[in-house]
């Protein structure tokens, strides 16, 4: 099934709907840059930066459902499938834990058959300073989707026919 709605892997930022306290959208990023990156470090929700390398993924690539960071080549993985877990970025693999939908109210959802609804979300804390020019960060985890607060939980995604389209 994958992430509905496409034909062919899109590519682009992974952007929060609602902006919450940053103007510029917050976007799912790798930590650090340059040579400060932290590839292993968990992903974090970060001020949205058009034509970074550490923000663009390459949906249901190389699998449906994948989400390709071809920077690094490597796929998004959640830690584990339960509330509160960390997003990595690992070696593609046919790891459950790798696999997302995107549903017509902007979730992305863990699909790895658990009894837990799970979906991407940002952190309730306000945004952290990065120390880029007004660059702030939020942590990134799944969280209960039937729990968690909309705003925190709504994305839009490249190629998608929700929200913001980015090509």
């Amino acid at each position: 099934e994958g992430l509905q709605g496409q034909a062919s892997p899109a590519q682009g930022l992974i952007q929060l709907r609602d902006p919450l306290d940053e103007p510029e959208f917050y976007c799912i990023d790798v930590r650090g840059v340059g040579p400060n990156l932290q590839i292993d470090a968990p992903l974090t929700a970060h001020t949205c930066k058009p034509g970074a390398e550490d923000e663009v993924f390459t949906l249901n690539h190389p699998s449906s459902g994948q989400l390709y960071m071809g920077a690094y080549d490597r796929c998004l993985q959640a830690s584990r499938a339960d509330g509160g877990s960390p997003l990595l970025l690992v070696s593609c693999s046919d790891s459950p834990l790798q696999i997302f939908r995107y549903l017509p109210d902007g979730t992305v959802r863990l699909t790895d058959g658990s009894s837990a609804d799970l979906c991407i979300s940002v952190g309730t804390e306000a945004g952290q300073p990065t120390g880029g020019p007004s660059h702030v960060r939020r942590q990134l985890s799944l969280e209960d989707c039937s729990s968690v607060e909309p705003s925190l939980s709504r994305w839009a995604i490249p190629g998608s026919h929700l929200g913001v389209s980015f090509h």
